[in-house]
């Protein structure tokens, strides 16, 4: 090598050495503090990709677990519920057998009736507050819809209106708005016909409302709470008695049954078909709305012929009906037997997702933690060669940048 002095290639290589040592150093140092290995996408382009696609798998993951223990606690809500009809409907059973019993009066059968039109109301009244974050469970969904004097109060659309209805009621029909003196009532009789006997159901609450305060003008729930109807109101600056006595009476508010939609819960980290997890919704009514059990409808329908016979019915003609009754439940108890029985399966089906969406995750975060986090024995060991590396090339710079010196001793 020549003697020079403008170019000292010796402390280029140790201010070059020193540069790397530095930043070896540095990118240790933040690994330690940081516990990550890839801090940036510089420091592992294609590890950084791959990480990422993993995060997004752990997460689609781990959020599916938690999806499906709300789909466990679903099912056990309706589980219970199916538990309860299946215990009035034995107790159905029960009674069916005692009206068959021939040393009974008629009255005495009238009253058996009674009875089992209670538990067939409940069974209804069960099937339809079984819900799930508002989700009808084991019932069908019934809506509500003014049919007959339109949505409009008083005299123009800028005095009020009726701005939504909604209905949560086992009575599917039409019911008339009755207004006076600031009470509101809503009526219906709803008719059903099975193996030619007509029934006759009423249905009517009247509400006694209170005006609104001055000139305050806002939205007013009416809610006939006994039947399941509610109405919510808009109103300009007019009393609500007033309005009543004006504008709601005669109107019609019509319910109908619709069907259950069944819920979805995804069980993986992707909508593919195996990670779907399906509840099949059912509607265990017995009153013949849209999407029921023909077990069920047919024992509803047999209650309301049981309801059409009198004290003076034959007793062949009870003893009939109460015979065909008591198979009717007993088909009704496979029906909830069988959802039941599912149900349970379904439960069972989902703990093992669970399991394995469990492994799932702590695999996947196991493989993601090989790439990103920081190897902290391997690390250390690094850092300490950094910080001798850094110290050696510091020492030689200082040797290097004194070695023009001897060109000196050349000019003397």
């Amino acid at each position: 090598m020549a003697t020079v002095i403008n170019t000292n290639l010796a402390s280029l290589y140790a201010q070059n050495n020193l540069s790397n040592a530095q930043n070896n150093l540095a990118n240790s140092v933040q690994r330690l503090s940081s516990g990550l290995r890839i801090n940036s996408a510089k420091d592992d382009a294609a590890g950084l990709a791959i990480s990422q696609f993993m995060q997004n798998q752990i997460n689609g993951v781990n959020q599916s677990r938690r999806n499906l223990n709300d789909a466990t606690n679903l099912i056990q809500t309706a589980d219970t519920s199916l538990g309860t009809i299946q215990d009035m409907l034995l107790r159905i059973k029960t009674l069916t057998t005692q009206g068959y019993d021939g040393s009974l009066s008629a009255s005495q059968r009238t009253q058996i009736v009674d009875e089992i039109n209670e538990l067939n109301t409940e069974i209804n009244a069960t099937a339809a507050r079984t819900k799930f974050n508002r989700n009808n469970l084991i019932s069908s969904t019934v809506s509500a819809s003014i049919t007959t004097g339109g949505t409009n109060i008083g005299t123009s659309s800028t005095t009020g209106s009726i701005n939504s209805v909604s209905a949560n009621t086992m009575a599917l029909g039409t019911f008339t708005l009755a207004g006076s003196s600031g009470n509101l009532t809503a009526s219906s009789i709803i008719t059903s016909t099975y193996a030619g006997a007509v029934t006759s159901t009423t249905y009517s609450q009247t509400l006694a409302l209170t005006d609104y305060a001055g000139t305050a003008a806002g939205v007013k729930t009416i809610n006939f709470d006994q039947i399941g109807l509610s109405l919510n109101i808009t109103a300009t600056s007019i009393a609500t008695a007033t309005l009543l006595s004006t504008d709601l009476n005669g109107k019609v508010i019509t319910t109908t049954g619709g069907t259950v939609p069944d819920l979805y819960f995804q069980g993986g980290s992707d909508t593919s078909t195996p990670n779907m997890v399906v509840y099949d919704a059912i509607n265990m009514r017995t009153d013949t709305t849209s999407g029921g059990f023909q077990a069920m409808n047919d024992l509803g329908g047999q209650i309301n012929l049981l309801n059409s016979y009198t004290t003076s019915t034959a007793q062949a003609t009870w003893a009939n009906a109460f015979s065909t009754m008591g198979t009717f439940v007993d088909a009704a108890l496979d029906v909830v037997s069988e959802q039941r029985s599912n149900m349970g399966a379904l439960q069972n089906r989902i703990s093992y997702i669970n399991q394995n969406l469990e492994a799932y995750s702590t695999n996947l975060q196991s493989s993601r933690s090989a790439i990103t986090d920081t190897d902290f024995a391997a690390e250390t060991a690094k850092l300490t060669k950094g910080q001798i590396m850094q110290q050696a090339a510091t020492a030689m710079l200082a040797q290097a940048n004194q070695m023009p010196n001897i060109v000196l001793s050349l000019l003397k």
